[in-house]
């Protein structure tokens, strides 16, 4: 392809690296919107995913402190240090880093922000390699700003943006309608769970199986979900456990439920759950075991794990039976729609990522 010119990071735009408040202004942080800012940290970047989910954000005085960082939307951020350097996000609004981050505020007289984004995360695994350091995996601002990559006229860059754009918006817009859909069997479930009822133990209407273990390297192609404590972790040919499931985490993200439409196989950092009688709608179980505070039953450890007899234990509030069987039907759509929209991301995110590289990188000739 004609046209591409060779360039540095830095020949792209500003290249701001992030910083953290200080630990005695406390009156940099807010969580109000009202003049908040948005304070990304690389375990606020999905990958994947072009923004960024802030967990925190900045009060207008952590802003103005940290004015010499402030980025605009529309900067891509790529993380530097540690083991997942060449993450990268879009601010969708302004924003500051922390000290982990590089970020490029683009030229746009040269680069286009959306085809930038798209540029540094298919240049994420080169970055990576560029790291030094052997207490921690670093890539410095003068490292990151030399970093060579190719720009094509904006023409092929506003192409690009375009279709890569396209893939990414209609995944984020699935994301939100399965969002809705879960509020949606939530809000259902909490009329269904009003009034009086009966408590007893998760033990009395159900079983814990342990999952096996399943490494990765003994994992062969499939399209069986195969699920940790922290969800899907890759697929397999063959699955352990009946769909539709409940996957509870039992060590890492202890505590954490996760429900899978289709068979599975559930690792050994997991429990599956089994009804002990069809009295209780495992569709009502799934969001009754939600709110059952699993998480705090997890031992206080270095790796925080969910005993068998801790999880059995839990208390449930089970509403009348009449209350939870119309609750399973349009709860159980719900969930197979949810389950739909994020298979249906899977595929758009494969079909992204395969042509990122066709669209964005261009070698020199010979």
């Amino acid at each position: 392809m004609g046209g591409w010119e060779e360039a540095r990071i830095g020949d792209l735009g500003q290249v701001v690296t992030g910083a953290t408040p200080r630990l005695a202004d406390r009156d940099s942080w807010t969580g109000s919107l009202d003049g908040a800012v948005d304070f990304i940290t690389p375990r606020d970047q999905n990958a994947g995913m072009r923004w960024a989910a802030p967990a925190r954000r900045l009060s207008a005085q952590g802003a103005q402190r940290l004015a010499s960082r402030l980025l605009p939307a529309g900067a891509t951020c790529v993380t530097c240090i540690g083991q997942t350097i060449g993450k990268t996000s879009l601010t969708a609004a302004p924003a500051v880093t922390n000290q982990q981050i590089h970020s490029v505020v683009p030229d746009t007289a040269v680069v286009l922000p959306e085809f930038l984004y798209y540029l540094l995360s298919a240049h994420g695994p080169r970055i990576a390699r560029a790291a030094s350091g052997s207490a921690a995996w670093i890539v410095n601002k003068r490292q990151f700003a030399r970093h060579v990559v190719r720009i094509p006229p904006m023409a092929t860059q506003h192409r690009a943006a375009c279709v890569l754009g396209a893939l990414d918006d209609k995944i984020a817009a699935n994301e939100r309608s399965a969002a809705t859909a879960l509020a949606l069997a939530e809000a259902l479930f909490e009329k269904a769970s009003a009034g009086r009822g009966r408590w007893c133990r998760l033990g009395d209407v159900a079983d814990l199986r342990y999952g096996r273990a399943l490494p990765a390297a003994r994992r062969r192609p499939g399209a069986v979900p195969v699920y940790g404590s922290g969800g899907i972790v890759g697929t397999h040919d063959t699955a352990l456990a009946a769909g539709p499931g409940i996957i509870v985490g039992r060590k890492g993200t202890a505590g954490a439920v996760h429900w899978s439409q289709r068979d599975f196989a559930p690792i050994d950092t997991v429990f599956y759950v089994l009804p002990a009688d069809g009295e209780v709608p495992l569709e009502f179980l799934y969001f009754a075991l939600r709110r059952a505070g699993l998480p705090a039953l997890a031992s206080d450890s270095a790796i925080p794990g969910l005993t068998r007899a801790s999880a059995l234990a839990a208390r449930l509030h089970l509403p009348a039976v009449h209350e939870m069987r119309g609750f399973q039907r349009p709860a159980a759509g719900l969930l197979a729609l949810r389950e739909a929209l994020h298979a249906e991301n899977a595929r758009l995110a494969a079909l992204r990522d395969t042509l990122l590289p066709s669209l964005v990188l261009e070698t020199a000739p010979g």
